[in-house]
């Protein structure tokens, strides 16, 4: 179970640095 929550925050983490890293691209 705390697997699960850790998969799911760091998929998170990861969709918001990429959605950063996009903005500070453009």
């Amino acid at each position: 179970m705390e697997k699960h929550l850790v998969m799911y925050f760091a998929i998170k983490l990861i969709t918001l640095l990429q959605k950063y890293l996009l903005v500070m691209e453009s």
